[in-house]
């Protein structure tokens, strides 16, 4: 009687321990390996799991930006723009006007200084297009002649046989210009609806910043939001400084071309000035463009002389834009180190050609100012009754600090 009453007790005791033994084995498993590798194989292997995740997010997120960037380009050229009008739209509200009022006025802003800045350049071409073929065609001559006396000799019939050469290249390839102007075309077209999509986000976002920001501030877990609230703040004053100190960096490149156009005599000097100051945005290309064009503009209306003394003023006001205004402005606006700066730009033009390079800089901007914030690597503000040097006060004694 007895066995029989224990004979179960003890084989249910067995069934408990069967059934617990094997979830136990794969833990202890997994403990035993854990304990077995070394620690900084296995923080190398975690850093590696995460920074292959972000590296998925990364190529996940250019290559949708990549398949829509009709939208992305105008909606973060709205983005930069916005940035840059800000400070005109908050004057504005500090005023008392209305937010949409606000919004509407910076926008009219920035079409009359830009549009009338185009319409200037383009006035001035027309009022000088005479004289400016004229003086080229002369130019082209002189050059022609300069070939049949001087030291290369080339005789007037190698030149024909090269016109005639480049005649029949043309005309053999009548078809691949068609559709280069037609491509051309599109471009355009699909330029004008950026463009216009681009105006529409500026007035959106200047209007109704503030309700986006709280709408995205909301999608924020509310155990995140002490975090990512700053952190986005600091990265939207990062770009806004950013911007702000490329616009002021622009400006000064476009006034010293202008200046050492209009002292050279030249009735372009507006058109100088403008196209330095819209390709000073593009990095690294931009000033070769604009060097080159305006040395060109001045050889054929000129002369040789003052092209080549208006190449040293391109090569002086960019060496002041390199060693001066980026060190004084741009390098201390956002406190990026060169070598990133260069990095960041390659790699956008190797994924997004030159609109990827334009963009490259603000975006690491943004992102800078983020995770800096999120460190905590952000400056305390003033104790109270201690006033802050200005901002002018600031960015000089950076730069003293820099060149020592």
């Amino acid at each position: 009687m007895d066995q029989s009453i224990e004979g179960p007790d003890v084989a249910a005791d067995e069934d408990v321990v069967d059934q617990s033994a094997p979830p136990d084995q794969p833990a202890n498993s997994v403990s035993s390996i854990l304990a077995v590798m070394p620690r900084g194989l296995l923080i190398m292997g975690l850093w590696a799991v995460c920074l292959l995740v972000i590296g998925l997010a990364v190529w996940g997120v250019a290559l949708l930006a990549g398949r829509l960037s009709e939208v992305v380009l105008p909606v973060f050229a709205a983005f930069l723009l916005t940035a840059a009008l800000q400070p005109l739209r908050d004057f504005l509200v500090r005023r008392g006007t209305p937010a949409w009022l606000a919004a509407l006025i910076c926008l009219l802003f920035l079409v009359v200084v830009v549009g009338g800045l185009m319409t200037l350049v383009a006035m001035q071409i027309v009022a000088n297009w005479t004289e400016l073929s004229t003086q080229t065609v002369s130019g082209f001559r002189t050059f022609v002649d300069w070939l049949n006396s001087g030291r290369l000799h080339v005789s007037q019939q190698q030149m024909n046989t090269w016109m005639n050469s480049l005649t029949d290249f043309l005309t053999t390839q009548s078809s691949n210009i068609a559709s280069l102007a037609a491509s051309i075309g599109t471009s355009i077209v699909k330029f004008v609806t950026g463009l216009i999509m681009c105006l529409f986000a500026i007035f959106f976002f200047l209007k109704d910043g503030e309700r986006f920001s709280k709408a995205l501030r909301r999608l924020v877990p509310s155990g995140m939001r002490s975090v990512v609230s700053p952190a986005a703040s600091a990265g939207w004053a990062s770009m806004v400084a950013y911007v702000r100190a490329a616009v002021t960096v622009a400006a000064c490149d476009g006034a010293g071309a202008g200046l050492g156009a209009l002292i050279l005599g030249s009735n372009l000097w507006v058109a100088i000035m403008a196209l330095t100051f819209v390709f000073a945005f593009v990095p690294m290309l931009g000033a070769l463009v604009a060097g080159g064009v305006g040395c060109i503009i001045i050889l054929a209306t000129l002369g040789w002389v003052k092209a080549l003394i208006m190449l040293a003023i391109f090569v002086v006001v960019l060496e002041t834009e390199v060693h001066v205004m980026q060190p004084l402005l741009l390098g201390r606006a956002v406190d990026i180190h060169p070598l990133i700066v260069l990095l960041s730009i390659a790699i956008g033009i190797v994924i997004a050609g030159i609109p990827g390079g334009v963009f490259a800089i603000p975006l690491v901007a943004l992102i800078v100012g983020v995770v800096r914030a999120a460190i905590g690597d952000v400056d305390e503000p003033a104790p109270p009754g201690v006033k802050r040097r200005s901002w002018w006060k600031r960015r000089w004694r950076g730069f003293k600090r820099q060149k020592v």
